[in-house]
């Protein structure tokens, strides 16, 4: 899914300040660790790793860790478990390879956007892994599938039909492509209708606050009917499948 500047995942690009390491390698995906950091362990920020494609992705940063690589931070607050979040590269400056999109370009790992830098690459990553069926995105590459859609009969759409729905979703983490059909606004809260059915079919709620950061004041929403639009999160069963927006990180829409 293509996004645009104004639709997209994040509002603005952040700089990163690169200075060069060299990671050990990795026994565990979500545990990196470079000798210059003093013992502070590192993770990859934005993506979120997957129990059937941990070994598979361990693998990759093993042969990654190699090469001498750069390190940005993206804070300098250490998470919950101590670790810190990097953007991690190696290669040349004319080609330089972003580990966490070659990761979500090879399906091995799920985007999970935490911070505010520009994410339109990382967004793109994983669009192709998606698009071409790669890695958690194949069809049978897990039992309960991570990619879902509304109305997945309509092949008109999504341009095949094999695909899960996101009615069959209930209770799981999954990504949701739908067409938005309708908007409607409330004061608290703004709802994005997917179906004729409200009380039926999809629906993504989108609190006061996190619309007033998204687009600036609520009418905006209305032109994102008839586009395509993406959103992560746990669906819930209010009548039909819904998604309480938890992070504006979550959402972007198709670019006109």
């Amino acid at each position: 899914m293509n996004s645009d500047g104004t639709d997209g995942m994040v509002a603005g690009n952040r700089s990163l300040s690169w200075s060069a390491y060299q990671v050990l390698p990795p026994v565990a995906v979500d545990q990196l660790f470079a000798p210059d950091f003093a013992n502070q362990p590192l993770r990859l920020s934005d993506v979120a790793f997957v129990p059937q494609f941990e070994a598979a992705a361990v693998n990759w940063l093993k042969k990654a860790s190699h090469e001498p690589v750069e390190i940005a931070k993206i804070t300098a607050k250490a998470d919950y478990l101590g670790r810190l979040p990097v953007r991690i590269r190696s290669g040349s400056p004319n080609s330089f390879l972003i580990w966490q999109e070659v990761l979500l370009s090879k399906g091995l790992v799920l985007l999970m956007p935490e911070t505010s830098g520009d994410m339109a690459r990382l967004i793109a990553a994983e669009d192709t892994a998606i698009s071409n069926g790669l890695g958690m995105w194949r069809d049978d590459a897990m039992d309960e599938p991570p990619y879902v859609v509304a109305v997945a009969s309509d092949k008109t759409l999504w341009g095949r039909s094999n695909l899960a729905d996101v009615k069959d979703a209930i209770g799981r983490f999954v990504v949701v492509d739908a067409v938005l059909v309708s908007v409607e606004h409330q004061e608290w809260r703004s709802y994005l209708n997917f179906g004729l059915d409200w009380r039926r079919d999809f629906t993504i709620a989108i609190g006061s606050d996190l619309r007033d950061v998204l687009v600036g004041y609520k009418e905006a929403l209305d032109d994102w009917i008839g586009r395509k639009v993406r959103v992560r999160g746990v669906i819930e069963n209010r009548g039909g499948p819904y998604i309480a927006l938890r992070n504006i990180n979550w959402l972007c829409v198709e670019a006109q």
